[in-house]
């Protein structure tokens, strides 16, 4: 399997945890993964620890849908073991509550984005 399959398989992963963790439904366009009771999208940023520089990649177009509809993110941590992962820690934050600067990405199609460290999020 390459690592792109890798990444696919444990962003699944990650996203049905933090589902479950936070009672979230799953529900898919191309801004969010999950919506909660109140109908609020929720989308799951995963990340692997393992990596030389970890981070969560955020997009501004989708930021600022996700703050107008005051949803936000869920945050996990995790590490691979296996064909699975271990979750090493998980947080919800409201997008509007994120105070970031985005810049270019270059000519990527998301438009620009924001690379955030685990330990802005994390502590």
């Amino acid at each position: 399997m390459n690592r792109s399959q890798n990444a696919a398989r444990y962003g699944a992963l990650a996203e049905a945890h933090a589902r479950e963790r936070y009672g979230l439904d799953a529900e898919h366009d191309a801004y969010h993964d999950a919506v909660d009771a109140d109908g609020r999208p929720w989308d799951v940023k995963a990340c692997l620890v393992t990596r030389d520089a970890p981070r969560f990649r955020l997009w501004k177009e989708q930021h600022a849908r996700l703050a107008r509809e005051r949803g936000g993110y869920v945050f996990v941590k995790y590490r691979p073991v296996g064909r699975g992962i271990r979750v090493l820690g998980t947080r919800s934050v409201r997008a509007q509550s994120l105070e970031v600067s985005f810049y270019g990405a270059g000519e990527h199609e998301k438009g620009e984005q924001v690379k955030v460290p685990p330990r802005a999020i994390f502590g």
